[in-house]
């Protein structure tokens, strides 16, 4: 990044935060600026975890969650440990 300047800053590197910075980074922009009051998913983020399911009505909710855990298990940090829904 030259001086004081980016093609984009993303406010807050809670987990939509750092997804899009991520996602950006992976489509090759280079000029990206995550900015963030603390600690990266320290906010509500931290309080999700282990609750990514694989299930939705929506069948493009269902395409999101399926595209995140799988993105989550290359990243190593995500493993999947079942449930039953009645």
């Amino acid at each position: 990044m030259a001086g004081d300047q980016a093609r984009v800053v993303v406010i807050g590197g809670g987990i939509t935060g750092c997804s899009v910075a991520y996602h950006l980074a992976l489509a090759g922009w280079k000029d990206v600026l995550l900015v963030e009051k603390a600690q990266l998913t320290a906010g509500s983020t931290c309080q999700a975890a282990g609750l990514v399911t694989a299930f939705n009505p929506s069948s493009t909710m269902m395409a999101f969650r399926r595209y995140s855990i799988e993105l989550y298990r290359s990243l190593g940090a995500f493993e999947a440990v079942g449930s039953l829904r009645l």
